[in-house]
């Protein structure tokens, strides 16, 4: 009996000594590989338009968080209290040949914003995600922003994320004088934000035809809303000041993306057809009362993810949508209504006139 105690000891020995090099292991090399960037970098631009912005014209831009083509109508994900950690890989291009497709019909659009864009990640089959949409928007300048990147993710330990590379782009059919990745502060406490996201913004400037004034877009993608809104507000904080400061230089600003936060003033009422959730809206006084909130009520934007999509059942809400400075007429927006098949975000697409 002694003879089988000892052996068990030692098994168990054995098994928890190697769980502590296991994690000592992936934390140390999570440490020297940690992905840091500054807080202002500029952005490379590939395939610079000559055409200017123009005051005599009608802008339109669209915002698209396409889940990194991994987060279609068939998917949940652990993260959210599903189960599930990436699509089946034909699942994986089916979503990717859909956002390819949707945007390949809707490439007259000026500017297009896009978040949860992977360039290399395990989790989407190492495909590179943003070299197929710039031959889908091949007619747009193009630039990208990494605000996740691991070379390894160790959740959910019995199917680890691994390898991510993923970020945020943005398109545009005009000239962009510069472009800029913008980190946000706060972050998760040591060592989680070694597997986390190091969020950020993009700032871009456009010129204007026969003008001394810039198009300011600012591409968007916050903190989750729960249990990071220590983190939101500073982002929102940070946020807040770029805007108020570029608007004061006498630009016209546009700021667009996933929020992870309601509109001021939403009411989830208004989503018709869908089981619609209440969140958390950003406050009303964020920013003065001349600058404009859009979005369509009509539909939701965000789908939860903790099951695959059911439209009787799955809870829905609005975190996808623009703001403008006063000096810019909004025409319309929409959200268009794609069931959530390919990503569990939806496009919204808004129209605009400087003023």
């Amino acid at each position: 009996m002694n003879k089988v105690l000892k052996l068990l000891l030692t098994c168990v020995i054995c098994l928890v000594s190697a769980s502590i090099l296991y994690f000592a292991g992936i934390i140390i090399y999570a440490s020297f590989t940690t992905f840091n960037p500054e807080h202002k970098m500029e952005l490379h631009i590939v395939g610079n338009q000559t055409a200017k912005a123009d005051l005599a014209k009608v802008i339109s831009l669209m915002t698209w968080n396409i889940g990194y083509a991994g987060l279609g109508k068939e998917m949940d994900f652990f993260y959210e209290g599903g189960k599930l950690v990436r699509p089946e890989k034909t699942l994986s291009i089916k979503y990717l040949d859909g956002i390819s497709g949707f945007l390949s019909q809707n490439d007259t659009i000026d500017i297009v914003l896009l978040q949860e864009v992977d360039f290399n990640s395990k989790r989407s089959y190492g495909v590179n995600e943003f070299k197929r949409l710039e031959e889908v928007l091949s007619n747009h300048s193009s630039l990208k922003a990494i605000n996740y990147k691991s070379g390894f993710v160790p959740v959910p330990f019995s199917e680890p994320m691994g390898k991510v590379n993923s970020g945020m782009a943005v398109f545009s059919r005009f000239t962009i004088r510069d472009a800029s990745r913008i980190a946000t502060p706060g972050q998760h406490p040591w060592p989680k934000r070694l597997f986390t996201l190091k969020r950020c913004f993009i700032l871009t400037h456009i010129p204007i035809e026969n003008s001394d004034k810039e198009v300011v877009v600012i591409n968007v993608h916050n903190s989750a809303f729960g249990d990071e809104a220590e983190l939101r507000k500073a982002e929102l904080g940070l946020l807040k000041r770029y805007l108020i400061e570029e608007y004061e230089a006498g630009n016209f600003v546009i700021a667009g993306g996933d929020w992870n936060q309601n509109p001021p003033g939403f009411d989830h009422s208004m989503i018709r057809n869908y089981n619609s959730r209440e969140n958390w809206s950003i406050e009303n006084t964020y920013l003065p009362e001349d600058w404009n909130w859009s979005y369509d009520p009509s539909f939701p934007t965000n789908r939860d993810v903790a099951a695959p999509f059911d439209l009787q059942s799955t809870s829905c809400t609005i975190l996808d949508y623009f703001v403008t400075s006063p000096n810019i007429e909004v025409l319309g927006i929409q959200t268009i209504d794609l069931g959530f098949e390919y990503s569990d975000h939806q496009p919204v697409i808004i129209k605009l006139k400087l003023q």
